[in-house]
Formats: structure tokens, C-alpha cells, sequence
């Protein structure tokens, strides 16, 4: 086989993994039928296991989507943190009468 790389369809891939799911072939015969390498057909039926709806759409896996609302609201808390950081700061310095050039009066 050349060195070329083929691209497949969304229903392709379903149609695969569905002959593999149903017990209709084996991942053996699915590769040799349709001259696909194991690891491809395995990724794929993962794919396929971890989000029947989206899988294959292009669009983020839901547990990729989970993923990053999880770090958008670890950020969000951070960010939080350091604004109170920063005020805690500047009432601390206020009442220290410390002037912006860092001058006491």
C-alpha cells in the first residue's frame, strides 16, 4: 500500500465499527476486508464507545468538552483569587499611608 493518506467518511467509520459491535466480522477481517491497520479500527470503535451521538462529527468529545469547562472555572477561581490578593494589597498599603511612589507621608 503506498505511503498516501486516505480519508474516511463518517458513515465509513460507523459501518465499520457497527460489522465490529454486532459480531458480524472481527476486527481481523474489518482490516483485511478494507485494508486498515488494527490500531485505526481499534481508535475508532473507542471513539465510537466513548460518544455514539458525536463520534466522528469533528466536534469536541464530550469528555474533552468536560475537560475544559473544568480548567475555564480552575481559572476563573484563580483569577477570582488574585483580584482579592491585589485589594487586600492596595487597603493594607492605604493604611499604611503609602503613597504610589512608595513614599511614606
Amino acid at each position: 500500500m503506498s505511503g498516501t493518506k486516505r480519508k474516511f467518511t463518517r458513515e465509513f467509520k460507523l459501518q465499520v465499527v457497527t460489522e465490529i459491535e454486532s459480531g458480524t466480522k472481527t476486527r481481523a477481517q474489518i482490516t483485511r476486508e478494507y485494508e486498515l491497520s488494527e490500531g485505526l479500527v481499534t481508535k475508532w470503535v473507542a471513539v465510537y464507545r466513548a460518544n455514539p451521538q458525536t463520534a466522528f462529527t469533528g466536534r469536541l468529545v464530550a469528555s474533552e468538552e468536560e475537560r475544559l469547562k473544568i480548567k475555564i472555572k480552575e481559572l476563573e477561581w484563580a483569577l477570582g483569587r488574585k483580584t482579592m490578593e491585589v485589594e487586600t494589597l492596595k487597603f493594607t498599603l492605604e493604611g499604611l499611608n503609602v503613597k504610589k511612589g512608595g513614599f511614606m507621608k
